[in-house]
Formats: structure tokens, sequence, C-alpha cells
């Protein structure tokens, strides 16, 4: 059973902690797609006229609710995420050697996230929270960071290492350090991971989030006339 309130998630984000970052378009919601390529709207199955999607003018993702989308419209289901809230106490401060906080349009954030998760990490992403990072001879090789805020809780986002740089402890590092920010901050960490990546989410588990439910991901393609 997901916790009330995170069943849709980029919805209950934008509005809340977003609600300033909201852009609406008819019955839905969307981040600016120089931030996060995600939209929502308030139930699942609910119908969206071709009007409202033809003003997205790029593919976006949908999580937990996804609408109805009239013929023409391609709606692609992409494999579900599992949503985690982390329940395992205080986290304290990491001896963070190595760690650097990163400028919100640091564009090695761009470099790195385009390898782990393409699409996904926008030039403005950087801006919506906190990031850090691990370089190594300047190159970013390491980043964790926030992304949808909801009030009391907030999302840890962006996860990843340089393939030429996994086994290290990177992620592990970088997501307490993360995650004790969020918590000096009054504020509940959570995440989103795919629900097939095991290994990822024994991390997770072992810094003390627990499973919250799988989500329906889909991806709506942009119309091409």
């Amino acid at each position: 059973m997901v916790r009330e309130g995170l069943a849709n998630p980029v919805w209950a984000a934008l509005d809340s902690g977003h609600r300033h970052l909201a852009q609406t378009l008819g019955g839905m919601r969307r981040y600016g797609p120089d931030l996060a390529p995600f939209c929502a709207v308030p139930e699942h199955g609910m119908p969206v006229p071709a009007n409202d999607l033809e003003q997205l003018g790029e593919d976006v993702y949908f999580v937990g609710a996804i609408p109805a989308v009239p013929d023409g419209w391609q709606m692609t289901e992409l494999s579900s995420v599992l949503q985690m809230v982390h329940t395992g106490g205080s986290v304290p401060q990491p001896a963070a050697e190595g760690v650097v906080e990163l400028d919100a349009l640091d564009p090695g954030m761009l470099e790195l996230t385009s390898i782990a998760f393409p699409g996904y990490f926008r030039p403005r992403t950087g801006t919506m929270g906190r990031y850090a990072g691990i370089r190594d001879a300047g190159r970013l090789v390491a980043l964790s960071g926030e992304r949808m805020d909801f009030g009391e809780l907030r999302e840890v986002s962006a996860v990843c290492t340089h393939p030429e740089y996994t086994g290290r402890g990177h992620a592990r590092l970088l997501v307490r350090c993360i995650v004790h920010g969020m918590q000096r901050q009054g504020v509940t960490p959570m995440l989103h991971v795919g629900a097939r990546n095991e290994r990822a989410i024994a991390l997770y588990e072992a810094l003390g989030f627990e499973r919250n439910g799988v989500l329906r991901h889909a991806k709506l393609a942009a119309k091409v006339s």
C-alpha cells in the first residue's frame, strides 16, 4: 500500500512544495521542460483532450496516475518504479572527504546523468534542490541530489556513478550526505528506483529506506504531424 499522498507523486509535488513550479495545461500539471520531463493528472485514467496534449511539445513521463489519451497518441508503459521512504532514524553527518557541493548549473551533472538515465535530468534540474558529487581530476564521476518536494518529504534523486567508478562506495556516501542534509531541515527523505533494480534497492534498504509501494510509469510520445 503506497503511503497516503504519494501514490501520484508528480501531482502531489506540484500541489505542495513545488506548487510555484507548476505549469498548468488544462487538467494537467507539469514541470517546465528545462526542469524535469514529468507531467501529471489528478486521477488515474482521467481523459486528456488532444488540444491539451498538443501544448506539451515533447515526450513526457507520468508516474502513478496515467491518463487516458485520444486515438493517435502513443502512451508506452515503462518498467514500474518502487517508491521508498526513509524510516531508519537519524543519519549522522558522514565523513565526506572528497564530496563537493555542486553549482545548480554545473554542466558535469548533465554529462553524467546522460549516461545513467538519458533525458530525465534537464539543464535546470540542479536548481530544484541541493546536489553533491565526487570528482576525479576535475571530472564529475558520482552524483546525488534533491528533486521533487512534497513539503514534509523530499525526493533523493539523480543517484548515479560513472561506469568506470562503480564499486567504490560513492553512491552510498552521497546518498547519506543528502539524507543527512534533509533531516537537518526536518524533512523526511524518499526516493524512486526501478522496481527491478535489486542492487540499488538493497543499497537503499541498507541506508534505512523502506519499500512504500510500486507505481506505474509511462511515457507519452510527442505527436508527430
